[in-house]
């Protein structure tokens, strides 16, 4: 099924929406992008990369390895390379990569080349993931100019092999123009993160490896001859933006050709009801050209009523996208308010670049809150105990499981639905104001309960009446006919109840005054009262 829609944000750009259907034994959702895909780390191993920065890298690297059991390829490099390595002969040394001597990017590219073209007849795309945090030695030098000639030379005669790919992180005092040299240099476009403190490397990483190993290619031709090409990594459906000039009404089928060459053709109709999700989804593919433009989207974001659908789930979502734009924005303004600078900061321009690509990146959550200084601290082995237990426990709601939800965000905890009476008294005297109902059979994290109980309230439009909340400000269990309205925080492991600890004045708080903020001593020694 594909619709589209016009969307009321933009000049004459439409929304296209392709929706794949799920037979059963259906190869369009077991598909595994990933295991036609050779990635290749290009690592900076010159000397401003030692200490904390090239720690982190080589910290971030063992973890992928254990993660995923595949023995992807490391080139380091400094003024020489070595092709030598690969992911897991680092994650069986006990130290790290060494990181001396100065920065030649050509030795680097002149590896690349001859890699490729030792694997030229290979049937798999070719990702490197580019990473570096400083200058080459001899910038404008004839080494590098011809480096980058060559391998532009060998790159242009693989136009009808699999993709090749230069996906880009810089750290530090990097420059922006080469970097995105380097990210489009490939027979597809690559993606770009830039960071200046050495601990969002590891973040960084994990980002370009989890759209490495999921990016799918369709190319998209409409019966009015119009050709798209998109880069997705939904297994379940491909959304794209047509051009101003694009007229759909006159347009009846499309056809889709994916990474396998295999072409599906789609009818092409007009959505008829438009959601307050799908002016977001299209408002996530703008990237913004100047602060005028960012604020036309802000305004048009602020029309959108994400409270408006019956659906929960669809809810929750809406008010996440909605949540990532509005920050997107507001940090476009930043830039292009610098960018107005005689002298602008070349950490602008990385930062603008970056940020383009930052939507592409929205399944993978900020790491920000009150525990990332303790979140940093939890050693590999203990993220591999916490991963052991991802199926035993898992949020119904968001069916995000323990690993994923201490991995994405330190201030969030697992816990169970409770259903209780609240009195008045609750907030003067909490060791009387509460009362236990009954318990429940669901699993659900605090955020997805907050969101949760946040529909619930802007449906019923309550008072505030603690006796009229016990009916009505609720949401549904796990089991027919239950209710929550509190939960409990759950012990799963010790790390988890260190955060349990750290957070409890939030979720006790909620729990007697349904005010994260409302947190009392004396809500200690109700909570021992309660159960």
């Amino acid at each position: 099924m594909a619709e589209y829609f016009k969307i009321p944000f933009s000049n004459q750009r439409n929304y296209i929406e392709i929706k794949f259907s799920q037979p059963t034994g259906s190869t369009t959702t077991s598909y595994v992008a990933g295991s036609d895909t050779e990635i290749i780390c290009c690592v900076d191993t010159s000397g401003s990369m030692a200490g904390s920065p090239v720690h982190n890298v080589c910290e971030v690297l063992r973890d992928i390895y254990q993660r995923t059991q595949k023995d992807y390829r490391l080139f380091t490099y400094n003024t020489q390379t070595d092709t030598k390595r690969t992911l897991k002969t680092l994650f069986e040394q006990k130290n790290d990569l060494k990181a001396e001597g100065g920065t030649s990017f050509a030795c680097i590219f002149n590896a690349i080349k001859d890699y490729l073209l030792q694997n030229s007849s290979s049937k798999k795309a070719s990702t490197f993931i580019f990473m570096t945090d400083g200058q080459d030695n001899e910038p404008n030098g004839p080494a590098l100019k011809k480096s980058i000639e060559m391998l532009k030379l060998v790159l242009s005669g693989m136009k009808s092999c699999p993709p090749v790919t230069f996906h880009v992180i810089g750290f530090g005092e990097v420059n922006d123009h080469f970097l995105n040299q380097v990210r489009t240099i490939g027979t597809r476009e690559g993606l770009f993160r830039y960071s200046t403190q050495s601990k969002e490397l590891q973040n960084n990483f994990n980002d370009m490896f989890e759209y490495a190993l999921n990016i799918r290619e369709f190319a998209i031709k409409l019966s009015n001859g119009k050709t798209y090409t998109v880069n997705n990594v939904d297994n379940e459906t491909v959304a794209f933006l047509t051009q101003d000039s694009d007229d759909l009404t006159t347009v009846t089928e499309l056809t889709l050709i994916d990474d396998k060459k295999e072409p599906k053709k789609f009818s092409l109709t007009p959505k008829q009801t438009v959601r307050p999700i799908d002016l977001l989804r299209a408002l996530n593919l703008i990237s913004p050209d100047d602060e005028e433009h960012v604020k036309s989207i802000q305004t048009q974001l602020n029309t959108i009523k994400i409270t408006d659908s019956k659906n929960l789930m669809e809810r929750l979502e809406a008010e996440q996208i909605y949540k990532e734009i509005d920050q997107r924005m507001m940090e476009y303004r930043q830039l292009f308010t610098q960018l107005k600078m005689n002298q602008v900061p070349e950490r602008v321009k990385l930062q603008l670049s970056a940020l383009r690509h930052d939507a592409i990146f929205a399944n993978t959550q900020h790491i920000s809150g009150i525990l990332q200084g303790y979140k940093d601290s939890i050693t590999l082995d203990t993220w591999q105990k916490i991963k052991e237990q991802k199926q035993e426990w898992v949020d119904v709601y968001s069916n995000d499981d323990i690993y994923e939800i201490m991995r994405k965000s330190p201030d969030n905890i697992l816990c169970l639905g409770i259903y209780v009476q609240r009195d008045e008294e609750a907030i003067e005297n909490p060791t009387k104001g509460l009362k236990l109902l009954s318990l429940t059979n669901t699993i659900i994290s605090y955020d997805s309960f907050i969101n949760a109980m946040n529909v619930a309230k802007n449906d019923r439009e309550s008072q505030g009446q603690f006796t009229v909340l016990n009916d009505l400000y609720c949401v549904a269990g796990t089991l027919s006919g239950e209710r929550i309205n509190a939960v409990i925080p759950l012990y799963i492991n010790d790390e988890h109840m260190k955060r349990i600890r750290i957070l409890e004045g939030i979720w006790l708080g909620y729990l007697y005054t349904l005010d994260s903020y409302g947190y009392d001593k004396q809500q200690e020694v109700g909570l021992l009262k309660l159960l």
